[in-house]
């Protein structure tokens, strides 16, 4: 069985299936991309919790920067954000984003506590 998770014409917030449940791409507003990934990260926490999962149960993540030099303050944030011993696989590319001042997007897929 398939679970969609708001979906509308063209996407999904997020699709469940098999103990798994993957997001869309998320942004969050900020000046900088130490800001922009405090709040992206906090929002992902609430979503994984709202829908069965937590951040130690994350399988992978999909990390778009609109500059692969600001990939290090997304890092930073990042490393302090995950439970030691808990980093899922993970790729990072360059992207453009589509405007609205966003420097990052993140993508997760994590298994659910149940599952």
């Amino acid at each position: 069985m398939i679970r969609r998770i708001d979906p509308d014409t063209t996407m999904s917030r997020a699709t469940v299936h098999n103990g798994v449940i993957y997001f869309c791409g998320h942004v969050a507003p900020g000046a900088d991309m130490t800001e922009q990934a405090t709040k992206l990260l906090t929002r992902y926490e609430e979503l994984l919790l709202e829908n069965g999962s937590d951040k130690d149960h994350i399988l992978f993540a999909t990390i778009y920067v609109t500059d692969m030099a600001l990939k290090g303050e997304f890092n930073a944030v990042w490393d302090k954000w995950l439970h030691p011993g808990c980093a899922p696989a993970r790729v990072c590319v360059e992207a453009g984003l589509g405007g609205g001042g966003f420097l990052v997007e993140v993508a997760i897929t994590a298994a659910l506590l149940e599952a």
